[in-house]
């Protein structure tokens, strides 16, 4: 009995083995790195397309998808620049709208204060240049600098002969260098 059931061990190893054997030929399993690793089994351990004669190929859908993975890389890699770009160009667009509300709140600003200057000049042209004269000695040089221009000729003529002499020469360079930036 002991000699049956040895022999029923080998008959099974040996199938087994067999077996192993045929799919490794057939494709079905890959024990390539096993067999390497086992002395004298280097036949086995030899590829399949080598034992069959024909060259390794890829299939043209791994090559298609390779092909498709990289495109889909390369277009992710321009997506987040143009999203970077675009994240910038809008930061420009929010800086330039706001400078542009403030110059236009600037220039509200300067047309109230021209439409002011003008109605202050209206008032200057009709008052006699000595009352003119007392009034601009409290002013700023740059407020009789925007009135001064707004008057006639002669008022201003007038008035510029009826002030101090020194603000009136200082005054008259003023509105030199004026005329010189415009």
């Amino acid at each position: 009995m002991k000699k049956t059931i040895i022999f029923i061990l080998i008959l099974i190893i040996i199938m087994v083995g067999a077996g192993v054997f045929a799919a490794q030929q057939t494709g079905y399993l890959n024990l390539n790195s096993v067999f390497t690793q086992i002395p004298g089994t280097d036949i086995v351990a030899k590829t399949d397309d080598v034992l069959n004669g024909q060259k390794s190929t890829v299939s043209p859908i791994e090559t298609e998808n390779k092909k498709l993975r990289k495109e889909k890389k390369d277009l992710e890699y321009k997506l987040n620049t143009l999203e970077g770009e675009k994240t910038k160009l809008l930061e420009q667009v929010t800086e330039l709208q706001t400078e542009l509300t403030k110059l236009r709140a600037d220039l509200t600003n300067q047309e109230i204060a021209t439409l002011n200057a003008e109605e202050l000049a209206a008032y200057y042209q009709e008052m006699k240049p000595e009352a003119v004269v007392k009034i601009m000695d409290n002013l700023d040089d740059e407020i009789v600098m925007i009135i001064l221009p707004l008057l006639d000729k002669k008022q201003t003529a007038k008035i510029i002969a009826l002030m101090d002499p020194q603000r009136a020469a200082m005054i008259t360079q003023l509105l030199l260098d004026k005329k010189v930036r415009q």
